[in-house]
């Protein structure tokens, strides 16, 4: 087993673990609201912090966990996802339809969504879709500030600089496009952002 499959289980374990006490959290939350009556400032803070942690260790077992070829994802589900991690000044929205994505080309979306998060400081709206074996993410109306040896990694394979913890969805999303063969473009205007992934042929023949 490679470094990256075993971090990607380690992964998946720490948000299967965790989800569980979380929402068992949540179950006492409701159960002193019941007891309780209406809840206070000091329930609804906690239940809206727990509300949160849920949604990030949702989204980052997609994004940081295993993706098997033939697990699929719906649309749905993903947009789900993303509205629970993002709101306020970041947020994303996805294509409308009711059809599934394997579940390795949400997680080059969910890695690319992360991606531009770093790159644009003010917020926006990612806008994503999966047009035939493209997944095109684009980003309008907010002022970008990409991190340049950060994206050159990604579309080139330039060398990586000193990574932080607050980075790493970039040498995972290189890691994701080398190890499948996928190709990726970006693309930054001083209020804009598109970035396509060119997904492998391969995949395309394996979808049902």
């Amino acid at each position: 087993m490679s470094a990256p499959e075993l971090s990607e289980l380690v992964s998946a374990r720490l948000c299967h673990d965790l989800i569980s006490p979380m929402g068992a959290i949540g179950n006492g939350l409701e159960l002193m609201q019941l007891a309780a009556g209406p809840a206070g400032p000091e329930l609804a803070l906690v239940h809206d912090s727990l509300a949160t942690a849920l949604a990030k260790l949702r989204f980052y077992r997609v994004a940081f966990g295993p993706a098997e070829a033939q697990a699929r994802q719906s649309l749905e589900e993903a947009a789900q996802i993303t509205d629970g991690m993002f709101h306020g000044r970041f947020t994303v929205a996805w294509e409308s339809g009711n059809r599934d994505l394997p579940r390795p080309v949400v997680r080059l979306a969910f890695l690319s969504i992360l991606c531009l998060e770093k790159s644009l400081p003010m917020g926006g709206i990612v806008r994503v879709s999966v047009p035939g074996d493209t997944i095109a993410l684009r980003v309008d109306g907010r002022r970008t500030q990409p991190p340049a040896p950060l994206w050159a990694h990604v579309c080139d394979g330039s060398p990586l600089p000193e990574l932080r913890p607050e980075a790493v969805q970039f040498a995972l999303l290189r890691q994701a496009l080398t190890a499948a063969g996928h190709r990726i473009e970006a693309t930054f205007g001083e209020s804009s952002a598109e970035v396509a992934i060119a997904l492998n042929p391969q995949l395309a023949e394996a979808r049902p």
